[in-house]
């Protein structure tokens, strides 16, 4: 039997998603495997991912802190950034200072969210699944939607496209989770 790869088991759940889920899981498939050398690859994807989020002439097209979507021209270390610091200590956990990230950076939102959703699953605990899915959907969702809605229309190269709708989609599933 051959095993399937990360973007075959993914693909998987398209009939869970919306429809563009699988395209989005089979572009990128085909991007990758298209990839000759992967350390111009990631080289690229690196230079890429800074000018997209981290810094660029003119300005960077989707920063990755939900600070920066709460209003036209809002800056880091919002209201946002307050109550994710505020979620997190209420469950006990808090940002490592080796991260040098606000705490509504997308990588610890996420991170947060996977807590929620490990911790639901294994008591099983449905308040704290719901409270993942809740999370999910109307904190995560709208802005990570905004990054994607960004990217598609600033960038010539599609993968972080195509990563942001995948996130996004995954999202909506965890969303549709909801009891």
């Amino acid at each position: 039997m051959t095993q399937k790869t990360p973007f075959e088991r993914l693909s998987s759940l398209s009939h869970l998603q919306e429809p563009s889920f699988a395209r989005h899981m089979r572009e990128l498939d085909l991007f990758i495997n298209g990839v000759s050398d992967g350390d111009t690859f990631c080289g690229r994807l690196e230079e890429e991912y800074i000018r997209l989020f981290i810094n660029a002439k003119g300005g960077i097209v989707a920063p990755l802190y939900e600070s920066c979507y709460e209003y036209e021209g809002a800056s880091l270390m919002g209201p946002s950034a307050v109550l994710m610091r505020e979620r997190l200590e209420s469950k006990g956990l808090s940002v490592s200072d080796d991260l040098r990230e606000p705490p509504d950076h997308l990588s610890v939102e996420l991170e947060y969210l996977y807590f929620l959703l490990k911790k639901g699953w294994s008591e099983p605990d449905p308040t704290t699944l719901e409270e993942a899915s809740g999370f999910a959907s109307e904190t995560v969702l709208p802005w990570a939607d905004e990054i994607r809605h960004r990217l598609a229309s600033h960038h010539e190269r599609e993968f972080y496209t195509h990563v942001t709708a995948l996130l996004c989609g995954l999202l909506n599933f965890i969303e549709t989770t909801r009891s």
